[in-house]
């Protein structure tokens, strides 16, 4: 199945080594390779298609507020409000095995929850595990490692945080919610998680990422559907869907800012 994201991402140099690795695991998983659904012109017209008789009238109402449509349009759906605590910055998975649940793909990296694992939460993204721990032992960043059980923090061992702002870590922390990370991996990895988050249900799927050394591989063990359904928009979070037909309706998707946007986002 073709689809945009390949032809849109190959036009950037820097992205070639990573978009090879990043097909090796979609051909190995069997995955449609599509790493946003803003960059597929065939999941766009089928996410408005099917919210157009539902949300027309609120989108009428409310097309100059795009806050006020989503959340007139998530009520009027029945669409509840996650109750996670959010981590905005990166958690890096520096375990062995990590076991995550994906549950929004509206950004790059997707946010997931961790069901069992260590991350590091970081200010940067990294080329590489060990370039992250040199930065970590010259004090270039933080030193907060996060042992996650069930999308909660286990333990956790906070030696230095004065990147990323501390109240911020100390509400997670305290937290008992479950807490929401932009799952972020070394760069030549940096699209997996966004390649495997749009193939799989969110909130409904479970993925092993797998680590040794400077090696990843990664497990789904459930939650994976079909390439019409990728293509159908099932696997988008509901909330997003709404983002991307008001996005789509307003003229907002700006899908070569986008990449470009990623394209010098990623470290290399």
């Amino acid at each position: 199945m073709m689809m945009d994201s390949l032809k849109l991402l190959s036009k950037y140099d820097n992205l070639t080594k990573i978009l090879e690795l990043t097909k090796e695991y979609a051909s190995k998983l069997s995955l449609v390779f599509a790493i946003h659904a803003y960059f597929e012109n065939e999941i766009i017209s089928n996410v408005v298609k099917s919210l157009e008789s539902k949300v027309k009238n609120i989108y009428e109402d409310y097309k100059f507020d795009r806050t006020l449509f989503v959340k007139n349009a998530s009520k009027t759906l029945g669409i509840k409000e996650d109750d996670f605590a959010y981590y905005p910055y990166y958690a890096i998975p520096i375990s062995k095995e990590t076991k995550v649940k994906f549950i929004d793909n509206s950004t790059i990296p997707p946010k997931a929850l961790i069901m069992k694992g260590v991350v590091r939460f970081t200010f940067m993204a990294y080329r590489s595990f060990q370039e992250l721990e040199d930065h970590v032992a010259s004090r270039e960043e933080e030193d907060i490692v996060i042992e996650f059980e069930n999308g909660k923090i286990k333990s956790h061992n906070r030696k230095r945080n004065i990147f990323t702002d501390a109240n911020v870590v100390s509400k997670i922390i305290s937290s008992n919610k479950e807490v929401l990370l932009n799952l972020t991996l070394p760069s030549s990895y940096y699209l997996i998680p966004s390649l495997v988050s749009m193939n799989v249900l969110p909130y409904e799927n479970e993925v092993l990422v797998i680590r040794e050394g400077e090696s990843l591989d990664f497990r789904i063990i459930n939650g994976k559907v079909s390439g019409d359904r990728v293509v159908m928009g099932d696997t988008l979070h509901p909330r997003f869907k709404l983002e991307l037909y008001y996005d789509y309706k307003f003229k907002r998707i700006l899908k070569e800012e986008i990449a470009e946007g990623l394209a010098y986002k990623i470290p290399l």
